[in-house]
């Protein structure tokens, strides 16, 4: 039964107070002394060097990729610019000079990882000399490829394989955003593996906790027992790590300033959310940079390495049957939940330096998890470092955030079938026709953007369509890597808590709030995107003053992009009610929800026929499970009164 209610708080709050003026105006201040409008060029600093990959890259998405004038054109729409340098890059630290992580020997990508692994001081330069890391080389799987086998199933005009195909014996896995929780099978799963390879394989966690928190916790003490001991989670995963020969590497010291991720801009933005669903829409990203880079296996950490590795008896085990069966009666929805297996019994490898072997002499030199005949999920991914399709799918994901989001979920999206891209698009030219989301409706019905984000988690189906590689031709990784999942990013079934800041002073939380609302307000046509950064605010000490402010500050953040067309204030939760965001009288009433603008975000889009924009004008308009409406976001009086907005 749907409920239309807004759901009740978890916890106890105190009676709704009023903003205080003066505090909310001088936060609003703040925000956009900081600010530098329209912020610097966000033009990608990853180009391909290899001719002929470029020349490849753009026959397989569009002519006019990396190409100055197109990339700087996508730049000033690549997710709102970075108006307060908050995406800025890390410097290489100083033991990785002379060091080019992008071009590194295979046999010496694991001696690399280990030196720089955070479970131990940080290594000199002296320790990451070619030299000083080859008297401590790695294994690897090698496999020599002759004539057509370089061109690894591709036609002719693809970039081919090296004439050895070398992948080090290396499994990455990734933990982001938040400490690891006591349940999460990621301890036990990896630990186990970790031990039982060891000296076969080495296995690494990719983490965004700094260096400096990891030396901190070696060099102080626990907190007594019964006090709060901040550094706790850290000294956990310390300990873990190093009982288990696991190495822990920072993702801002191999990917730096002058080693940048393809995907760096939307990674740091997915962080920014501070959402699990960000930080796995983050870690989508993260995996293929990684194996791109580097080589390897990148696996999930609640995947099973070992044949004993069973579920308990009492854990609830599912499996994902099909879209058709996952729907709810009255357009709601139901995430998929709980943990589940893959198949147990599979034609693959038993041992993972076989499964190296094996994907290493494969026809086409890389592959997924492929679960059954029909799903492949990117919980696996294996390859030697470089692969070109691991390009291609970095340039469909950097594609991805320049996409309506209603084309990107869009029922009918066709598969690309050439790389010109529609002439009735207005950025024609800019970017190539990437599909993915054949099959999805408006509202969704199983693993929706809360679980498996359109714009990150199925990248790989439109490069497997793309590069014409089905399930059957991929190596299937069990049973030296099966299937299952704790689902660990999805929210509560009745919403997604207040994120709770650690940090006394709003404003680098609105900061990330204001990002994330220049993103949308880009990709959703105008749309002020409250939804998105609900539980961001409602974590703040001051909730109500935090509202004033962000829409106080938004009208002059925003003006490089266009006026507020809309406003996204309810969402509706797995459990079918409602959460909404309501705001204090002072912020509401710098919105005009009587406007009807021609084109917002629930109307036909522009270039289509304008009486039926005008038809549609001033209805409402759910998508994925969120309510949207016209709305115009009014300037705040003069001499600073949020209270008291002008409407001309």
């Amino acid at each position: 039964m749907t409920r239309t209610a807004a759901r009740p708080p978890r916890t106890p709050t105190p009676s709704a107070r009023t903003a205080e003026p003066a505090a909310a105006e001088e936060l609003a201040r703040r925000l956009r002394a900081l600010a530098c409008l329209p912020g610097p060029s966000a033009t990608p600093t990853a180009w391909p060097c290899d001719t002929g990959l470029l020349d490849w890259l753009r026959r397989m998405t569009y002519p006019d990729l990396y190409t100055w004038a197109a990339e700087e054109n996508l730049a000033r729409r690549w997710i709102g610019g970075d108006v307060f340098g908050s995406r800025l890059l890390p410097r290489a630290p100083g033991f990785l000079a002379g060091v080019d992580v992008r071009r590194l020997a295979p046999h010496l990508v694991a001696p690399l990882l280990r030196r720089v692994s955070m479970t131990r001081p940080a290594p000199t330069a002296a320790d990451l000399t070619p030299a000083a890391l080859a008297a401590d080389g790695g294994p690897v799987s090698t496999f020599r490829r002759d004539g057509a086998a370089r061109l690894w199933g591709q036609p002719e005009h693809a970039p081919p394989l090296p004439d050895t195909t070398t992948i080090p014996h290396v499994v990455h896995g990734i933990w982001l955003g938040r400490p690891l929780p006591e349940s999460n099978g990621f301890w036990v799963n990896y630990g186990a593996a970790a031990d039982s390879y060891a000296g076969q394989v080495d296995f690494v966690l990719w983490t965004d906790i700094p260096r400096s928190r990891f030396d901190a916790a070696r060099a102080t003490p626990p907190a007594p027992a019964g006090h709060p001991d901040p550094l706790a989670p850290t000294r956990a995963l310390l300990a873990w790590a190093g009982t288990h020969g696991i190495h822990l590497v920072s993702v801002a010291e191999l990917f730096h300033a002058n080693a940048p991720m393809t995907l760096h801009t939307p990674y740091a933005l997915e962080l920014n959310r501070r959402l699990p669903q960000g930080f796995a829409a983050a870690s989508d990203h993260l995996r293929v940079e990684v194996v791109h880079r580097f080589g390897g296996l990148y696996a999930d950490g609640d995947l099973r390495f070992l044949p004993d590795a069973a579920p308990p008896p009492a854990e609830r085990a599912d499996r994902p049957e099909g879209p058709g069966a996952e729907g709810v009666p009255g357009g709601g929805y139901r995430l998929f939940r709980g943990r589940w297996d893959g198949p147990p019994a599979a034609d693959g490898p038993a041992r993972l330096p076989d499964l190296f072997d094996r994907v290493a002499a494969s026809a086409h030199g890389f592959t997924l998890h492929a679960l059954t005949d029909e799903i492949v999920l990117n919980d696996v991914i294996l390859a030697p470092a470089g692969h070109p399709a691991l390009a291609l799918w970095l340039e469909g994901a950097r594609y991805n955030y320049l996409r309506d989001p209603r084309d990107l979920y869009a029922a009918d999206t066709p598969e690309p079938a050439d790389p010109d891209p529609p002439t009735s698009d207005p950025r024609a030219g800019s970017g190539p026709p990437v599909a993915g989301a054949s099959g999805w409706h408006g509202e969704p019905a199983s693993w929706t953007w809360a679980v498996t984000a359109m714009r990150t988690g199925r990248v790989h189906h439109w490069l497997l369509a793309r590069l014409g590689i089905g399930v059957a031709d991929l190596v299937r990784p069990a049973p030296a890597v099966r299937g299952h999942s704790e689902l660990s990013w999805l929210p509560p079934v009745d919403g997604q808590p207040p994120v709770a800041c650690p940090d006394p002073d709003p404003l680098p939380t609105l900061v990330a709030c204001v990002d994330l609302l220049r993103w949308q307000h880009l990709s959703r046509a105008g749309d002020l995107c409250l939804t998105a950064v609900a539980p961001l605010v409602r974590g703040l000490p001051e909730p109500d003053t935090a509202w004033t402010a962000l829409l106080l500050a938004f009208g002059h953040l925003s003006t490089d992009l266009g006026p507020v067309t809309s406003v996204t204030d309810r969402r509706r939760n797995q459990d079918q009610t409602l959460d909404v965001v309501t705001l204090p009288p002072e912020a509401e009433a710098l919105l005009d929800r009587s406007a009807t603008p021609v084109t917002w975000f629930g109307s036909v889009r522009s270039g289509d026929d304008p009486e039926a924009a005008a038809e549609a004008a001033g209805r409402e308009h759910w998508f994925l499970g969120e309510r949207t409406v016209p709305a115009r976001l009014l300037p705040a009086a003069p001499h600073g009164h949020p209270g008291r907005a002008r409407k001309p």
